[in-house]
């Protein structure tokens, strides 16, 4: 019990010289505590490894936009970075066991470092994946934005031209006749004249004629008729 109630008291010690530290004074209670809880572990952070990590992060930040990553999200990021810091190791040690030359030893060294190395990659994948940042995707991801812009500029010539053009009706029966463009539509001798010539149910023709002006065209909006069929609105 003794050994026990000593061991506790060597610790509130060495935490209240801890906190008294310049770098840790400051520092927020709950941070502290976590702070000092992976020290008793052995699990504080190494600065040289964590400067690795910030700026593997910062490496990140550069290519892509991290500014709106979850908390969730900003793990995952940092794993990556430990996995491909640690895989930079790999590679060095595996180059080092290289240049000793080869022996029984070293073979199998650095058959089981391969074999880390592969997993690692494997997981960097994985992480990539997670975080949609592997080439495949971000090039599926320009694709798409293409084909949207494409599209987009598509709809946009469709309504530039709608809106220039204007569009003769058959006022009896609503079939579309013409559709023209006119340098100058507001010019009130110009006039169009156009037969219909559909086909009715019963067999005969239409025969409706329309003579239009391009000037009253373009006080309706465009069209000879209010009535303007629901297939053309669309």
């Amino acid at each position: 019990m003794s050994d026990e109630f000593n061991d506790r008291r060597m610790t509130v010690t060495n935490k209240r010289r801890l906190r008294n530290l310049a770098q840790y004074r400051d520092m927020p209670e709950e941070e502290f505590d976590e702070l000092y809880d992976k020290k008793l572990v052995d699990a504080a952070p190494v600065k040289e490894f964590e400067d690795r990590i910030e700026r593997k992060m910062k490496e990140f930040e550069n290519d892509y936009d991290v500014t709106d990553m979850k908390i969730n999200d900003r793990n995952i990021l940092r794993a990556l970075c430990q996995a491909m810091i640690t895989l930079e190791d790999m590679e060095q040690a595996s180059y080092r066991m290289r240049a000793e030359g080869f022996n029984n030893e070293n073979i199998v060294r650095m058959e089981k470092l391969s074999r880390a190395q592969s997993d690692l990659r494997s997981d960097i994948s994985k992480l990539q994946d997670d975080l949609r940042i592997t080439r495949k995707i971000r090039k599926g991801e320009r694709e798409e934005s293409v084909l949207i812009f494409i599209d987009k500029l598509k709809d946009k010539a469709r309504r530039f031209m709608q809106a220039r053009q204007q569009y003769i009706f058959c006022p009896k029966c609503k079939m579309l006749l013409a559709t023209v463009w006119t340098l100058y539509p507001d010019e009130p001798r110009n006039r169009i004249r156009v037969i219909c010539n559909r086909v009715l149910d019963n067999g005969e023709k239409c025969g409706e004629a329309v003579l239009v002006g391009t000037k009253e065209m373009l006080e309706g909006r465009g069209v000879n008729i209010e009535d303007v069929p629901e297939s053309f609105k669309t």
